[in-house]
């Protein structure tokens, strides 16, 4: 394609696909540079901050409109996050105080200030909170120096964004048809950038060296994000076969053959979503993500609401199962700001074990479930499960719940399995339930104590563990289900298939890449 050499790095997929363009730099520039002003001015530049409030809130509130109909739902809680910031009184106070006490601009102070915030910070939890508040002082900062020339918004078609961080308003104020891919050096997978990434289908790479790419001489580069790799400069014929990839893609044109004893379910996270599944040629819905599906609501929804959803999608499905998981909680996913900040097990209190303690949560999402579970076509899924104990209190929960609402129909009740504690006791589990359902984004991670994988075979570990829970549920004749984006990629359906898993539950992106064979 060039005169360059080719150079292939690799990255942690945040979010899949394929993208190629020309790269832009996020952090040629430092907006929070340092700036001493004089005395006479400090009255004046204490002026310039409160209109460039004002101003930051307007076009806040203006995002939300234009977002009115969209249904990605975490875009809004960032949002109202955000103008809470925006909104405190002490941040602004501490601004005002800090530009006459230390006669510095507004870009320093700051720039001081997330600095000083940066640092203090070791829980996951509160880093994301550090990312809104650099999304909302640079919106601040940027109004203050009228910068209105916006680099993401006059980036030409195909063009790969490049920053040490991605942060929220980098992802859901561009024009998806214009940037191809994001690369990083820090976000994770459960950033709110890699959220809205994955939401607007942006291939999203990160764990890159962004110095490093500063220092090459670039003219192209292709974000493989389904392989994990960014590849620089690439060749005519690297180039030629991406672009036929990707023009694959645009048409939806189906490129893995399968099996008609093969079973296609689908991951679903929203409401965005179900609508799109009218069409599909799908068994039913393999994962409904609970706590995705409400992310607009800044509390858990009441009994009455999820009834209400769950029970809309459970008609749509007429006859098909719909797997509902339990609301999966703690940990990293703190989605709702209802978890405990303070401890300091990270898994603690994560999934069912956090169900368990919150019997509020629990008991309004069991008996919004069994309500709405009138065509009997709703699945129970129990998350990160550790041991047996888990299980039977969930299930005494369940028989509770329908004395007390005199609801006697069975409903069945499956497991996860994604953590290598639940498959090695998986023999176990599957005698306490009715179907087990292996989550392998998590089930690698916590194997392999790595987020990335292979992009051409399983780990010996996984297939291991993964053999093993196949033949308990064969032993026992109960359906076992396999969650996860790595099923896009053929060479995993392929082993998976080997292994003798038949029913695969895949991000509904995905699902038009698939064709029955004849």
């Amino acid at each position: 394609m060039n005169d360059f050499q080719q150079i292939i790095l690799k990255g942690q997929i945040l979010s899949r696909g394929i993208g190629y363009g020309k790269p832009i730099f996020l952090d040629s520039v430092n907006i929070f540079e340092e700036n001493k002003i004089l005395e006479k001015e400090i009255e004046e530049e204490i002026s310039k901050f409160k209109k460039a409030v004002v101003e930051s809130k307007k076009q806040i509130t203006q995002i939300k409109k234009s977002l009115s109909k969209d249904k990605l739902s975490i875009t809004f809680d960032i949002l109202n996050t955000q103008l809470e910031i925006i909104n405190d009184p002490l941040i602004s106070e501490e601004v005002t105080s800090r530009i006459k006490k230390e006669k510095k601009s507004i870009e320093a102070i700051l720039g001081d200030i997330l600095l000083e915030y940066k640092k203090k910070i070791k829980d996951p939890f509160f880093r994301e909170k550090a990312l809104d508040l650099a999304d909302v002082f640079k919106r601040i900062t940027t109004n203050v120096k009228s910068i209105k020339v916006d680099v993401l918004k006059k980036s030409s078609f195909k063009s790969i964004i490049i920053s040490s961080e991605i942060i929220p308003s980098d992802a859901f104020e561009i024009d998806s048809m214009n940037i191809s891919a994001f690369i990083s050096f820090s976000n994770s997978y459960e950033s709110h950038a890699a959220i809205i990434a994955r939401s607007k289908n942006i291939p999203f790479i990160s764990n890159v060296n962004i110095e490093k790419l500063k220092n090459l001489n670039l003219s192209e580069v292709i974000v493989d994000a389904d392989n994990g790799k960014i590849v620089v400069n690439p060749t005519i014929q690297t180039h030629e076969k991406y672009q036929v990839e990707v023009k694959n893609i645009v048409l939806k044109k189906p490129n893995i053959k399968i099996n008609k004893n093969i079973s296609l379910y689908a991951n679903v996270s929203s409401m965005a979503e179900i609508h799109q599944l009218v069409e599909k040629r799908i068994k039913g819905i393999g994962l409904l993500r609970t706590e995705l599906l409400f992310l607009e609501n800044k509390t858990i929804p009441s009994e009455q609401i999820q009834y209400e959803i769950y029970k809309e999608i459970a008609s749509k499905l007429d006859d098909r199962p719909l797997i509902i998981r339990l609301f999966d909680l703690g940990g990293d996913k703190t989605f709702f700001n209802i978890t405990d900040k303070t401890t300091s097990d990270f898994f603690g209190c994560r999934g069912v074990r956090f169900l368990l303690k919150n019997k509020k949560i629990l008991e309004d999402q069991i008996t919004a479930i069994l309500k709405a579970n009138v065509n009997q076509n709703i699945y129970i899924l129990i998350p990160f499960v550790k041991d047996i104990e888990e299980i039977r209190l969930i299930k005494n929960s369940i028989y509770k719940l329908q004395k007390e609402h005199n609801i006697f129909s069975d409903i069945k009740v499956g497991s996860m399995i994604e953590i290598p504690a639940a498959a090695l006791i998986s023999d176990e589990i599957i005698k306490e339930v009715d179907f087990l359902s292996i989550g392998t984004n998590d089930l690698s991670r916590y194997t392999l104590a790595s987020q990335n994988l292979s992009a051409t075979q399983l780990h010996q570990s996984l297939i291991k563990l993964i053999k093993m829970i196949v033949t308990v549920c064969k032993e026992n004749k109960k359906p076992l289900f396999l969650c996860g984006e790595i099923i896009a990629n053929t060479k995993f359906l392929n082993q998976l298939i080997e292994l003798g898993v038949s029913n695969f539950s895949i991000a509904i992106k995905h699902l038009d890449a698939f064709e029955y064979k004849d």
